[in-house]
């Protein structure tokens, strides 16, 4: 009865240890995956700060960093993608602020 048993039993075990390496397949994948939100976390929260700085900038800073933006060749016709057009369309401040510029245009 006893060699019954343990014929039983050891299939049972080496289920058990299986799912044990299963379990920590997904427990490592857990910490991998809880690891990558924290720094994309962490990534979020310092572009949103420098985003915060960028809102409080003069209007002249601004309009001196937007020079900077421009190409060389300045006989070149508006395109939407680059600036001084692409600058109108990030938001309503950058729109006021690249119009208000006369020198971008």
């Amino acid at each position: 009865i006893i060699t019954e048993h343990q014929q039983q039993l050891d299939p049972v075990v080496h289920e058990i240890s299986d799912l044990q390496t299963v379990m920590d397949s997904i427990n490592n994948l857990h910490q991998q995956l809880s690891e990558k939100k924290d720094k994309i976390t962490q990534s979020m929260n310092s572009h949103k700060r420098l985003a915060s700085a960028l809102w409080r900038l003069p209007t002249e800073v601004l309009s001196c960093i937007f020079m900077y933006c421009l190409l060389e060749d300045k006989y070149l016709s508006p395109v939407s993608n680059l600036a001084p057009v692409l600058l109108t369309r990030i938001c309503r401040q950058w729109r006021d602020v690249a119009v208000g510029t006369p020198c971008l245009w």
